[in-house]
């Protein structure tokens, strides 16, 4: 007969304690911006709380800027975005976003690591696309896509897009200015235009040359500097990302046949006999020396140089020597390992 198995705590689970954690804590003070982070331990869950910084509020601009992130905010559900939850107004701190907290780290601090695998890069990198598509097919636009902006938690790795104190949206009238961060501006946007999608394709670009320097050619074009030549939408972008490598295991395939048909020749292991002038087909000729050399080893006896007509021999084909290549011409060597060459440098630019 079975015994019961019973399912327990390991250890007597602890009291709610009022002061067992604070109910505030700082988690970050924007230096530059004008805002802060805090976070707020209610009813047995974290939720982070994003306020103005003490010298902006009041300010009608900056407290506009705060409520258009929340309503921007609010209407975005992705599970690669962080969530907004309510805006709500807190003693001692005023006018604040009630926001999702992610124990996670952000992608400047896993950069710096440096302790991430070619498979967790491609992940984030597709997540981080899902939730840039998303955001684009509400009309809503980032405006400032860098690696301190992306979380990635650190159970099961999964990326959360943040902050979203500079986005805009089609359905706002307020606010539009040019903004974000100068490294990871476009162009078009550091010169004073509002940009649009390919704006946050730039970003987008920079962001993955942050993270790996294996898809120098989508980063390439992601970040050409007249828009037009961008990819025109972030789909365009994944799709380039996942037909990468097939597209790479077929040139390579392409370039190792070619190579191996090719090696051969431009190696000397095959040579062929001199052509005499008007032939286009190999010729036996008779020979009466024993020892050929490359410079005569197709010689003919000139009847002209003795007295005495010489008697024909019969001809005799002599067997190719493998040690003596013979080209017609020596270019076709270099020519040849050119090409091989050429291939090879092709398949490594795709790899870049």
């Amino acid at each position: 007969m079975l015994s019961e198995v019973t399912s327990s705590f390991f250890s007597s689970p602890e009291e709610p304690s009022q002061d067992g954690s604070p109910f505030l804590e700082l988690l970050h003070s924007s230096e530059s911006g004008y805002s802060e982070l805090w976070r707020i331990n209610r009813l047995g869950r974290f939720r982070v709380l994003k306020c103005l910084k003490r010298q902006f509020r009041g300010n009608p601009v900056y407290e506009g800027l705060l409520r258009k992130e929340f309503q921007i905010g609010f209407s975005l559900d992705h599970q690669n975005i962080c969530q907004y939850y309510s805006f709500q107004t807190v003693a001692d701190l005023g006018s604040c976003i009630e926001m999702e907290w992610i124990d996670g780290r952000t992608l400047e601090e896993l950069i710096a690591s440096e302790s991430h695998s070619p498979e967790l890069e491609d992940s984030i990198i597709d997540q981080l696309c899902d939730a840039l598509s998303y955001m684009h097919s509400k009309q809503v636009l980032h405006r400032d896509l860098k690696p301190s902006n992306i979380l990635v938690t650190y159970k099961g790795n999964t990326v959360k897009l943040i902050d979203f104190g500079f986005s805009d949206s089609d359905a706002h009238s307020v606010l539009k200015a040019p903004a974000g961060t100068a490294v990871y501006a476009a162009p078009e946007v550091l010169q004073g235009g509002i940009g649009d999608v390919r704006s946050d394709i730039w970003s987008l670009g920079l962001v993955i040359s942050d993270l790996t320097r294996r898809h120098r050619s989508v980063v390439r074009k992601c970040c050409e500097k007249k828009p037009q030549l961008r990819y025109s939408s972030v789909l365009e972008v994944q799709k380039a990302l996942h037909s990468r490598w097939p597209l790479v295991s077929g040139v390579l395939f392409i370039v190792f046949a070619a190579a191996f048909a090719l090696w051969p020749v431009a190696s000397g292991w095959f040579s062929a006999p001199e052509m005499p002038a008007g032939k286009t087909e190999p010729v036996s000729v008779p020979v009466d020396t024993t020892v050929l050399t490359p410079a005569d080893s197709c010689s003919i006896n000139d009847p002209a140089a003795s007295s005495t007509p010489a008697k024909p021999k019969a001809a005799k084909e002599r067997p190719v020597q493998p040690s003596v290549t013979n080209y017609g011409d020596a270019a076709d060597a270099t020519v040849e390992g050119a090409v091989i060459d050429d291939l090879f440098r092709q398949a490594t630019e795709l790899f870049e």
